[in-house]
């Protein structure tokens, strides 16, 4: 397993969870491990110290952290004392509705930064330009909400499978 810590595709997602999510360097590298791994069983604790050569409370700081973010779950197997943690079985569906949900309120907000433009004849603004973006947003926000119910309809298909 540590031999994925040195491919570029991994290191290239770490740094992107750092960025885009904000998580600190150690978070990112657990994350972007559980991730890159796509384990269904999960890695322990101890597999994640080893992994890592780091203090037991900064691993567990990551965790917890993760965990609050509902970045990953843990999951305890029948007759186990041991924890396992995995990448969130609902990830990209969980990512889809965060994102629908900031182009939604983006719409509205924009949508009534419009409409007051308007009813004030506040010509300092391209009304065409605004227009093309509240249809960019609406267009988006269909798309993606077509993308969750088709990943719903998958992920419910497979969960009938198991």
């Amino acid at each position: 397993m540590k031999e994925i810590l040195e491919l570029d595709l991994y290191k290239e997602l770490t740094e992107h969870y750092e960025v885009y999510y904000k998580l600190q360097p150690l978070t990112a590298k657990i994350y972007a491990l559980l991730v890159f791994n796509n384990c269904q069983a999960g890695l322990t604790f101890d597999q994640l110290l080893d992994v890592f050569q780091s203090s037991k409370s900064s691993i567990s700081h990551s965790l917890h952290t993760l965990t609050d973010m509902h970045f990953i779950e843990q999951i305890k197997k029948d007759n186990q004392r041991k924890r396992f943690f995995r990448a969130n079985q609902q990830l990209f569906l969980m990512r889809l509705k965060e994102v629908q949900e900031r182009l939604k309120r983006e719409r509205e907000i924009h949508s009534k930064l419009y409409a007051y433009r308007k009813s004030t004849n506040d010509d300092l603004f391209d009304k065409k330009k605004v227009e093309l973006y509240l249809d960019h947003l609406a267009d988006v926000t269909e798309s993606i909400q077509l993308t969750i119910t088709n990943l719903k309809s998958h992920i419910q298909t497979n969960e009938s499978l198991q």
